[in-house]
């Protein structure tokens, strides 16, 4: 919950009503990390659901400060959008963070920028703070990327670390246009760590479907539930969207038999297992490993609707 404190008597605190004025604003059962705009006039912060999961999709509301009034401009995403694995850069599967940046609002006080899981992915967006439309920013590593977050924002200049299986974090400098997401100069690289993998030769991220290709298993009846259970169940939640798998590879020549395999899975249950650099992996594969790591339906980054078919 959102509290004001009153500077001028001591202990005094008091809860702030956030006095909604659309539907999804009424759904509101805890708020966080609030920040208010330049002019001071908007509070934006981020805010759940009363829901049965932990990390679960967050949405953003903007009160009027004045007028002591809620909106939501980000609400939660249900499923996934279709080919979010392939259309990286523009896909969006909802709000997957602790907190907004510090320097979130745009100086004019249009935009705001949050980051967030997109599947396997972690990037960064730029949201109109009046339409809720997700503005999508140019990448360093445009197609191919795999992390990218901003370190530091001033004006339309961002600071951001950018990092894949291949590579720790580079460094780059960027300007963006706000409204096109485009740079307006090309990037200045500060630290550059392209390529500085020994071992690990390419990566992948997979798309993969949730239908069940055993035969048997897929003809297996679930039991039934016992009345006296039912009133102390959550509702049945399910999604029919596919998850993600990422495969790491060996830059090493593959034996006839192929690579010996090692399948990695998150903890959580209510996780997300990021495509990044991670030097146990370059280990594993300096020995020959091909690593497999999986988000499974129930990780975040996925929507609300896979996320709650795990609970």
């Amino acid at each position: 919950r959102l509290h004001t404190e009153d500077f001028t008597k001591e202990g005094s605190v008091s809860k702030l009503e956030l006095n909604p004025v659309d539907e999804p604003s009424k759904l509101i059962a805890s708020s966080r990390s609030p920040r208010f705009s330049p002019d001071g006039k908007k509070l934006a912060f981020l805010a759940t659901r009363d829901v049965v999961t932990h990390n679960t999709c967050s949405t953003l509301a903007i009160m009027d400060w004045e007028a002591k009034k809620t909106a939501t401009v980000v609400d939660v995403v249900e499923e996934p959008e279709a080919n979010y694995t392939e259309d990286a850069t523009t896909a969006f599967n909802g709000i997957y963070s602790g907190w907004l940046p510090k320097q979130c609002w745009s100086d004019d006080g249009k935009f705001i920028l949050l980051e967030t899981d997109l599947g396997s992915r972690q990037v960064w967006k730029n949201v109109d703070a009046t339409t809720g439309k997700i503005h999508h920013p140019q990448y360093v590593e445009g197609d191919k990327i795999a992390t990218e977050c901003v370190l530091d924002r001033m004006d339309n200049w961002f600071l951001v670390a950018t990092s894949s299986p291949t590579h720790p974090a580079s460094v780059y400098l960027v300007q963006v246009d706000y409204t096109t997401g485009k740079y307006c100069q090309t990037p200045i690289c500060i630290e550059n760590q392209q390529g500085s993998s020994c071992h690990i030769g390419e990566w992948h991220v997979l798309s993969v479907p949730t239908s069940v290709s055993d035969i048997p298993a897929s003809k297996k009846n679930i039991p039934e539930t016992p009345e006296i259970l039912k009133p102390h169940l959550l509702p049945l939640s399910s999604s029919s969207a596919p998850f993600e798998a990422t495969v790491w590879l060996p830059s090493s020549k593959k034996p006839d038999e192929g690579y010996p395999v090692i399948v990695d899975l998150h903890g959580g249950p209510h996780g997300n297992s990021p495509v990044t650099y991670r030097v146990m992996y370059e280990y594993m594969a300096a020995l020959g490993y091909a690593i497999v790591n999986i988000n499974y339906r129930g990780s975040v980054g996925y929507g609300i609707g896979p996320l709650e078919s795990l609970v």
